[in-house]
């Protein structure tokens, strides 16, 4: 025998000593979410099938302050403390998969999304977030494309303000632009 394993799913406890010995095995069920805790008890990953709270510095926060829909897949890593790390979300009209910087505050999110007529996908990268308090990541890399605007490249300024594109558009027309603080244009190929 290989000894007991015991599986925590949504406050029941799934062990195959405790089956009976004359029923037939069967596949194990989970409903509503699942977790995986370490030796400490700290959570490390979260499956669920609703918006699950948040986990920061040991506090949790109410689902109702994460952004994203309310029934999807979430799949949430945490760090050694148990703090939130990043996700992967898959839900019926898109999806997203983020890795974090302390205080759950995107870092990276490649994400994908599809609303009729329109769908993308991109890849979003932030900058570390500073001040006291932080004042929250801002954009400082867009890559991605859109059924209804074409492909794009923005490279921001450490305020989230573009400041360079790379576009070509859904005429597949291309461009670039270099834009000074207010997001007015001072350079531009072609030249118009």
């Amino acid at each position: 025998m290989l000894g007991a394993v015991t599986v925590t799913a949504a406050g029941a406890a799934l062990s195959p000593d405790t089956a009976s010995a004359a029923a037939p095995p069967a596949e194990p069920q989970v409903r509503g979410s699942f977790k995986i805790t370490d030796r400490r008890g700290k959570q490390r990953f979260r499956l669920d099938s609703r918006k699950p709270p948040i986990i920061i510095d040991g506090q949790e926060i109410p689902a109702a302050q994460r952004g994203g829909p309310e029934n999807a897949s979430w799949l949430i890593f945490n760090d050694d403390n148990g703090n939130e790390i990043g996700g992967i979300l898959a839900g019926t009209t898109g999806g997203s998969i983020t890795f974090d910087y302390p205080g759950a505050l995107d870092a990276i999110k490649m994400s994908s999304i599809w609303r009729d007529p329109v769908g993308g996908a991109g890849i979003n990268i932030n900058a570390h977030p500073t001040g006291a308090p932080p004042t929250g990541p801002k954009e400082r890399v867009l890559l991605g494309w859109r059924s209804d605007l074409g492909s794009l490249l923005h490279l921001t300024d450490s305020q989230g303000r573009p400041r360079i594109t790379l576009e070509v558009d859904e005429n597949d027309t291309p461009s670039i632009k270099v834009l000074d603080t207010d997001g007015k244009v001072v350079a531009q190929l072609p030249p118009r």
